[in-house]
């Protein structure tokens, strides 16, 4: 049940609402269930509305009113229980917000290490797809998001190698700078974890000179959750399609770029559907589509001359800038 609902079932049963105090992350209809502050360089917590903690008394009612109380009051101790050692557990992360600060953790091994009565699987899998939390830089994550496997921690850490590195890097040379961080894994590895965020393979990186001295952010997913983590700055993005695509010069997973004054406003656009562009429509439903920007007050020129230089490395625009962008209007 999301956080608004709960909220509502919670005054229900109990006959009155709660005095709230209210976080939304930008997400309309959700509400966060605590918002992370830092205190001494310690992550703390400050619950969204009371009546997500408190534990209410359970009268001599009638049966109905009696389960529905213990159901909440169950549910508070897990929420609290489930959040205050997350808190703890990705400490790093809660103080940079970088996901390679994350700890690589699992349903089960949380539980493992910090039990809780009748808090199993099933019930911990449940509870992370609605508990929202304001991070203290003012994003909004689910708290589903903290855990992650080694693999895709993996993933993280290939990702900012890749971003960091002046020249491209090819998976063995990936894998030597993964072991001097102290992570040992096969070149297949390396693969799979470039896959899992969709970052093209040595050759189409390499080839991918288009960007001239545009500084772009490391790739992420196209989603709410990530775009609320952009500042509202002007400059220009790429969208890569989840596939590559075949241009006359080569492939290439690129599959728009635009240019706005708002980044974060724009990008959420896509988000909600709001799409003029029946070329792009379809590569934003698809699943997997990456997205990267590049912060410059002088947007509308940095778009053209890379959108100029996009069309002299692969021959062509990208597929879904079906009027040029500003460009020299042809395809």
């Amino acid at each position: 049940m999301p956080m608004a609902k709960y909220r509502e079932y919670i005054a229900s049963v109990c006959g009155a609402p709660a005095a709230s105090r209210r976080y939304d992350g930008g997400q309309p209809g959700e509400t966060v269930f605590a918002r992370v502050k830092i205190s001494s360089r310690n992550p703390a917590t400050e619950i969204s509305d009371n009546c997500f903690m408190e534990i209410f008394p359970v009268p001599a009612a009638d049966p109905r009113t009696i389960c529905s109380l213990r159901w909440i009051n169950t549910r508070n101790r897990f929420s609290r229980h489930i959040l205050r050692n997350l808190l703890q557990y990705q400490k790093r992360y809660w103080l940079t917000e970088r996901e390679t600060d994350l700890r690589p953790l699992s349903l089960k091994r949380f539980l493992t290490e910090h039990p809780l009565r009748y808090l199993d699987v099933s019930r911990l899998s449940r509870l992370l797809a609605v508990l929202r939390v304001e991070t203290p830089k003012g994003g909004s994550i689910g708290l589903r998001s903290v855990f992650v496997s080694n693999l895709r921690y993996c993933s993280f850490v290939v990702r900012e190698i890749i971003n960091q590195s002046t020249n491209s890097l090819n998976d063995r040379r990936i894998q030597e700078r993964l072991r001097q961080k102290g992570i040992a894994v096969s070149i297949r590895t390396v693969c799979y974890a470039r896959g899992l965020l969709h970052i093209p393979n040595y050759a189409e990186r390499n080839r991918t000179g288009y960007e001239g001295k545009a500084q772009f952010s490391g790739y992420f997913p196209l989603n709410r959750e990530n775009i609320t983590r952009i500042p509202e700055i002007p400059g220009v993005y790429e969208i890569s399609a989840a596939a590559s695509v075949n241009y006359r010069n080569g492939k290439s997973m690129t599959a728009y770029l635009g240019a706005t004054k708002c980044l974060r406003r724009r990008l959420m656009h896509y988000t909600n559907g709001q799409i003029k562009n029946t070329a792009l429509l379809p590569i934003i439903r698809e699943s997997g589509v990456n997205i990267r920007y590049f912060p410059t007050d002088n947007y509308r020129n940095c778009e053209k001359r890379l959108l100029l230089n996009f069309k002299a490395c692969f021959g062509e625009l990208p597929m879904a800038n079906v009027l040029g962008g500003g460009a020299d209007g042809s395809q």
